[in-house]
């Protein structure tokens, strides 16, 4: 049976994909190309996984649920890696109804799509951001940490995706697992992460913009060791 990756032209879904593909999976990957950032990287990342000859891509809206069901439906995959998602916390301040759409709506069509088509696994990206800021206190984050103050309308979204997921193992039992990943870097990222900015102006002798007094602090996960963590609970 084929593996369904949604964001396939996506930073991590394009490795996601590539790895399961290089393994000798068929997948099928889904992506809506939409212009967050430059599409171009995004046709780029589809082109590489074409020349596989397990891989199919299918242009499509995760959002529009009549098309996600009839694309599960027909292909009926025992396993679906949900990466789509619209990203980026400063984006979601002045565009909130991408996020209700991309991240809510699509989400439910997952789920919906899952539970009437027996899909056996689904594992979905959540996000660090469902933690809220805190004070740095020497500790790393635990699953069992609270939840409840997220900061911006992305970390509620993804919130509030999670609580779904809960919601529908609950009423339906199909397995699921959710994975908060923390920012993510790695060759073909996403030129606004804010890595690529740093080193462009480093590169152009330029200085850094450093907000607050400079203290803050943030972990980053190649993206390798997120696909090894991805693919592990996927199997």
């Amino acid at each position: 049976m084929p593996v369904i990756v949604t964001g396939a032209a996506g930073f991590i879904g394009y490795h996601v994909a590539e790895r399961l593909l290089l393994r000798g999976e068929t997948v099928i990957g889904v992506d809506n190309f939409n212009d967050y950032y430059d599409p171009a990287l995004k046709k780029l990342r589809a082109e590489r996984l074409a020349a596989h000859p397990g891989f199919r891509m299918e242009r499509l809206d995760i959002a529009d649920h009549e098309a996600v069901m009839a694309l599960v439906k027909a292909e009926r995959p025992d396993r679906i890696v949900h990466l789509a998602a619209q990203a980026g916390v400063r984006y979601s301040i002045d565009n909130p109804f991408a996020y209700e759409r991309s991240n809510l709506a699509g989400h439910l069509s997952i789920l919906e799509a899952c539970r009437h088509n027996d899909v056996q696994h689904l594992v979905y990206a959540s996000s660090s951001s469902v933690y809220g800021d805190r004070p740095l206190e020497g500790q790393g984050f635990r699953e069992d940490d609270p939840t409840v103050s997220p900061v911006s309308l992305y970390a509620a979204t993804k919130r509030s995706c999670e609580l779904l997921s809960q919601s529908y193992a609950s009423l339906y039992g199909f397995p699921q697992s959710g994975l908060r990943f923390f920012t993510v870097y790695g060759p073909m990222g996403r030129p606004d992460m804010a890595y690529f900015g740093f080193t462009e102006k480093i590169m152009r002798g330029e200085p850094i913009e450093v907000y607050g007094e400079g203290r803050m602090a943030r972990d980053f996960t190649y993206i390798d060791d997120i696909v090894d963590g991805i693919v592990g609970v996927l199997d």
